[in-house]
């Protein structure tokens, strides 16, 4: 394994994990040890699970898929805006909507209200309003700023969710499980690797860590080189050949018998 890759990992804190009365014993197979009360992560195993992320993200990308990144923590926040942006996919930064996933067409109404209120204020929609009902539809338009500015182009379900601590963002990842969506996430030893489709065993409360994740992300999602999965074809139905009707002959008149008169 390159030891370049290991010694940037320690520098950036990614071995760092929750004190060690705060953890899962289901991350026990990605904890190298301990120090002070504090769980230290095995950094080859996540040297080997971020390749394994990467490659899954790209070839989802490859594929056509859209990936919602969903990072509520502040610490992540701008990296992950820029990981999402820069590879043409949607995010969540500021909160999680309840329901996002699971009851998408409410969801769906809430976002055609928001951009009619965008619409209606930067025209002449609110003249006509008092300067009462302008400032409660202005703060309508705030609230909703903050839940659906960056979902707003969003028209069905994202195909992929990566999460950047998967127990942090609990709602999400159990959402997305309802409705058996692929899930990625950055676990620290406090996660649940069990819930994800494949997790990345590292700090999730440095910056310095998770700048370097979404680097890394970024990184290899673009320069990846995956193949695009072609899509399936359909198999093409054999009919048996048709039978030719037989051919109708025409009806047989009955000869009138013509009765000649006896001479």
């Amino acid at each position: 394994m390159d030891t370049k890759i290991l010694t940037e990992m320690f520098s950036n804190l990614l071995h760092i994990g929750n004190k060690t009365n705060y953890w899962n014993p289901q991350m026990k197979s990605y904890i190298y040890g301990s120090n002070n009360g504090v769980h230290i992560i095995d950094l080859t195993q996540t040297v080997t699970q971020l390749d394994n992320v990467v490659t899954a993200l790209a070839q989802y990308k490859a594929d056509g898929k859209k990936i919602l990144f969903v990072s509520t923590k502040l610490q992540a926040r701008e990296a992950f805006v820029k990981l999402a942006e820069e590879t043409g996919n949607y995010y969540v930064s500021e909160k999680w909507v309840p329901g996002l996933l699971t009851n998408f067409k409410t969801i769906k109404r809430r976002i055609a209200t928001y951009l009619q209120l965008i619409k209606d204020s930067e025209g002449t929609g609110m003249d006509m309003l008092t300067k009462k009902e302008r400032a409660g539809k202005m703060l309508e338009l705030e609230k909703l700023d903050k839940a659906f500015k960056w979902v707003k182009e969003m028209k069905k379900t994202p195909d992929v969710i990566f999460v950047v601590d998967g127990e942090y963002e609990s709602q999400a990842v159990k959402e997305a499980n309802s409705l058996g969506l692929p899930v990625y996430a950055i676990s620290n030893t406090n996660g649940n690797p069990y819930e994800l489709t494949d997790a990345i065993p590292a700090n999730t409360n440095s910056v310095k860590s998770l700048d370097y994740l979404a680097a890394a992300l970024l990184n290899g999602i673009k320069t990846a080189k995956v193949t695009k999965t072609a899509a399936p074809k359909k198999a093409i139905e054999k009919k048996a050949p048709a039978k030719k009707a037989p051919a109708k002959k025409a009806p047989v008149k009955k000869e009138e018998t013509v009765k000649t008169e006896e001479k």
